[in-house]
């Protein structure tokens, strides 16, 4: 019965130790291309230190690009457009009896960056573009066994009726073909 009670304590120091241990995990960003009008979808092998935790490659999708990683200490710079605009997106955890749910955040999204200087009339072009490709993003993270799961959209009264469209748009679109194909231009 005495090493009964040391098994519980001894397990939970283990995985505490583990907890923070990092891996190389695949996702896709929307990165800035040649120009600030270009926009390139590429498949980014980030540095990700919370691998035990429960965010998945979808999580990743807005980190700060160089080097791709999820410690902002060592991000130094940044190409990836989702990160310099402010979405961020969350996988909810995949419990047996919860559907996923992705959850695209645009509360603090904002043309910053190479974009602030966007001119009036190219905005809402440009705007739209940045989330149509972070939703690519999304498409090719979930793959095909979680295709179907929906985008639910958290945003500012302001921004929902044109984000709402898009996220809408995403939700009823066949995930076997592309959302966004990038352009330059």
């Amino acid at each position: 019965m005495n090493i009964l009670r040391w098994i519980a304590p001894v397990w939970l120091l283990v995985q505490t130790a583990t907890a923070g241990e990092s891996t190389l995990t695949k996702t896709y960003q929307p990165l800035c291309g040649d120009s600030t009008i270009e926009i390139v979808i590429a498949e980014v092998t980030c540095h990700h230190w919370y691998a035990n935790s429960a965010s998945s490659p979808v999580n990743l999708i807005a980190l700060r690009n160089v080097p791709p990683t999820d410690n902002p200490e060592q991000a130094k710079e940044d190409l990836n457009v989702a990160s310099i605009c402010g979405l961020k997106f969350r996988m909810s955890d995949l419990g047996a009896h919860e559907a996923p749910l992705v959850t695209l955040d645009a509360t603090g999204f904002a043309l910053a960056g190479p974009f602030a200087g966007t001119p009036a009339e190219e905005r809402d072009k440009l705007r739209e573009k940045i989330v149509r490709a972070s939703l690519e993003c999304v498409r090719r993270c979930l793959g095909e066994r979680l295709a179907k799961t929906p985008v639910a959209l958290k945003c500012g009264e302001a921004d929902k009726e044109w984000l709402g469209k898009i996220v809408e748009e995403f939700n009823a679109h066949d995930r076997g073909k592309a959302f966004f194909v990038a352009s330059g231009g």
